[in-house]
């Protein structure tokens, strides 16, 4: 090891996507003056591109992959990080994209280990679903185990209700925590007249933009069946799709049997995020469920009109017909509605953008998240 500081260990959980990966990355960089040696696990042989980015960028912030092959039984997986974590001996623990159902056997490694701070960011929040004979026995040891944590950081109130329902935690403290982003990079003036040629979109006619990992319940689906009811009235909107995922193809297909398949562009990123969103004229999270989403805050700290579905998590990040519209899930003609809507009403349209970024300011920024994150960890 090459830093003589007390380590202080992010362990990826097993089910972490791509929005996690954005989320300790951003935790991580904007926390590298902590008086910590950051070292980042991830469980498989797998090492994340930007994770090895990141560690070639500050010396300060180590990666590990403990190489335990998927197939292994849960015990061999405890022994393994229970080793690592006796060898390694960090003060702090936090484990990030967790659940009860996927990440037991890793809290209970850290309980066993005797990490003496022990914290979990919990991903997705919702009760147990388990159909086989042994969930009475599973549900006891998981809510067991589940008190042995410091500390449980949740990223909206109804989650950390659905976390005291289903698992009764009176004792451990949960903290609610949004996630935040850097509203003094992602603002409008701050960023110049872009055109839309480099990302191969015609540039006359009307933008939807909707980014995020292609899954199905991110809700891409309904967007396409939505562009239309959308194309009746408006021929000229494009469609662009940014991200990529298990649902490409399928998605791909989709727009292939669209009234007009030309109009409906797919690109795997943009590097240049505020450009791209200085062209977007509507910003759609069709979602069927989103633990957090940094794309909608992105796009609401850049002022764009945003249109999303009216589910639990995002009923916290936007207040309907204020900082952006909320539809119901799954509806195309809904959505196709909503978006028609801000497309027609110039009052409305200019309203929700400038209240979407007041609200990023005012309650999701970087410096919030990650100062109340970083406030659980006992700094030595």
């Amino acid at each position: 090891m090459s830093d003589m500081r007390t380590p202080l260990v992010y362990i990826i959980g097993k089910e972490a996507g791509e929005d996690t990966i954005q989320y300790l990355i951003n935790l991580v960089s904007h926390g590298a003056a902590l008086p910590f040696h950051i070292i980042i696990v991830e469980q498989s042989a797998y090492l994340h591109p930007a994770i090895h980015a990141l560690t070639l960028r500050a010396p300060q912030i180590e990666a590990v992959t403990l190489d335990i092959p998927i197939t292994s039984t849960a015990l061999l997986r405890m022994r393994i990080l229970i080793a690592w974590l006796t060898q390694t001996q960090p003060s702090v623990v936090h484990l990030l994209a967790a659940t009860a159902d996927t990440d037991t056997d890793v809290i209970a490694a850290i309980w066993v280990a005797h990490v003496p701070t022990r914290i979990v960011t919990m991903a997705e929040v919702s009760p147990s679903v388990r159909s086989d004979g042994v969930r009475p026995i599973y549900n006891f040891v998981a809510h067991r185990l589940m008190r042995t944590l410091s500390d449980i950081i949740v990223f909206t109130n109804n989650a950390k209700q659905t976390l005291q329902q289903e698992y009764r935690l009176t004792q451990t403290r949960i903290s609610v925590i949004p996630i935040g982003v850097d509203s003094t990079v992602y603002a409008l003036h701050m960023t110049t007249e872009q055109s839309r040629t480099p990302y191969g979109i015609p540039a006359e006619g009307q933008l939807i933009a909707c980014v995020g990992q292609l899954t199905p319940r991110k809700g891409q689906t309904v967007l396409i069946h939505a562009m239309n009811h959308i194309w009746q009235f408006l021929p000229d909107v494009c469609l662009a799709i940014v991200g990529t995922g298990e649902h490409a193809a399928h998605l791909q297909m989709l727009a292939k049997q669209s009234n007009h398949p030309d109009q409906i562009l797919f690109l795997d990123e943009v590097r240049d995020q505020k450009g791209f969103l200085r062209c977007v004229d509507v910003y759609v999270q069709p979602s069927f469920s989103e633990a957090m989403s940094f794309d909608l805050l992105i796009a609401m700290a850049m002022e764009r009109p945003v249109v999303a579905s009216s589910i639990v998590n995002i009923h916290e990040i936007i207040e309907s017909n204020a900082s952006g519209l909320l539809v119901r899930p799954g509806s195309s003609e809904a959505l196709a509605s909503a978006i028609m809507r801000v497309f027609n009403d110039a009052e409305l349209r200019i309203t929700v953008s400038l209240n979407a970024r007041t609200r990023v300011v005012q309650r999701f920024t970087l410096d919030q998240w990650h100062n109340a994150t970083v406030a659980l960890y006992p700094l030595i």
